[in-house]
């Protein structure tokens, strides 16, 4: 705040808001055409289980657009780059195309187990939570209530686990020096230099986020999702 003031908290966040708005769009769109696939074609004794597989695929398709965004956001927050069009025209010049994807393989590891947990936990206790009330009488299949508890749960639940592997995703998209030779390296090299508990640095503050940020948004995507399948037709 002393240092950038009020804006200082929102660096990064242009590329943030596009980058995630089109990753969405991908991931969300793929889940439900897996789902819908599920539904068809799994028994439903295992369709739960299967969630967790529609959500890591919905996310590899989102990765193309995730993870250049994910770069340059960082880049941004750290103070590497002053703009968006500088951070591309800098690592296009000097790392050629691949070095947008820089981490990508720190990106899949955080956000694949990510995004099966935070989207195949909450479907899960959310069908669980309307299950139960239909059990009792209660047949209210659009509980707001019921969708944000689900979600808060599982985006607590799932920042917390997931900690570790945000530390080295981001420690990894931010080395310059080449200090770190891939995940697998920077996880030893970090354990090695701070120990295990470095991992989860900043985790509470992770989890303290992430848990009211997934509680409105997967409502909102309910809620924005039933209004569409009311105005679109179906289309088979």
């Amino acid at each position: 705040f002393q240092s950038d003031g009020l804006k200082g908290f929102y660096s990064g966040l242009g590329t943030y808001v596009l980058s995630d708005g089109g990753a969405g769009a991908l991931k969300f769109a793929a889940y439900e055409a897996l789902k819908s696939y599920t539904t068809s074609n799994i028994p439903e004794e295992y369709q739960g289980s299967a969630l967790f597989g529609c959500a890591a695929l919905a996310f590899i398709a989102s990765s193309i657009i995730i993870v250049p965004g994910e770069l340059l956001k960082q880049r941004l927050q750290m103070g590497q780059i002053s703009s968006v069009y500088e951070g591309i025209t800098n690592i296009l010049k000097n790392e050629g195309f691949l070095g947008l994807f820089k981490g990508y393989s720190g990106v899949c590891l955080r956000d694949i187990p990510y995004t099966m947990l935070e989207l195949g936990i909450y479907d899960n206790l959310k069908n669980a939570f309307l299950k139960h009330n239909k059990t009792h009488g209660q047949i209210d299949g659009n509980n707001a209530k019921i969708t944000i508890i689900a979600a808060a749960i599982a985006g607590g639940f799932t920042g917390f686990l997931t900690a570790p592997l945000d530390t080295i995703k981001t420690k990894i998209m931010v080395d310059d020096a080449g200090i770190y030779n891939g995940f697998v390296d920077a996880t030893r090299k970090v354990i090695a230099q701070h120990g295990v508990s470095s991992l989860f640095q900043g985790s509470a503050a992770r989890v303290f986020w992430i848990m009211p940020f997934t509680a409105v948004y997967l409502p909102l995507y309910e809620v924005f999702k039933r209004k569409l399948e009311l105005l679109v037709p179906k289309v088979l």
